[in-house]
């Protein structure tokens, strides 16, 4: 019984760590930045500013800087959580990092 508990108890924690909950994670955050995006971003940017062949963001770090400074000059309330699942939404939908 006890190698019972434990093998189904393994293979419960294996799951918790699974690529499926990364995935789930990853689709609560594209979600997410996706949102903030929308009420803050297109206010300024229009997708052509992701998609130009001369775009200034070169890498995700740079894209996270980017997303940062925006928020700033904006004066926008996000925590970093914020910054970083927006960088995480166009990063996915844009950038491809």
């Amino acid at each position: 019984m006890k190698k019972l508990f434990l093998s189904i108890f393994a293979s419960t924690s294996l799951l918790m760590f699974s690529p499926f909950a990364q995935a789930e994670k990853n689709i609560e955050l594209y979600e997410h930045g996706e949102e903030a995006h929308q009420t803050h971003c297109v206010k300024c940017h229009t997708s052509s500013v992701y998609t130009r062949e001369t775009r200034f963001v070169k890498s995700m770090e740079a894209l996270s800087k980017q997303v940062r400074r925006c928020k700033d000059n904006l004066g926008v309330a996000w925590f970093d959580e914020d910054t970083e699942a927006v960088a995480h939404f166009l990063n996915e939908k844009y950038y491809k990092f």
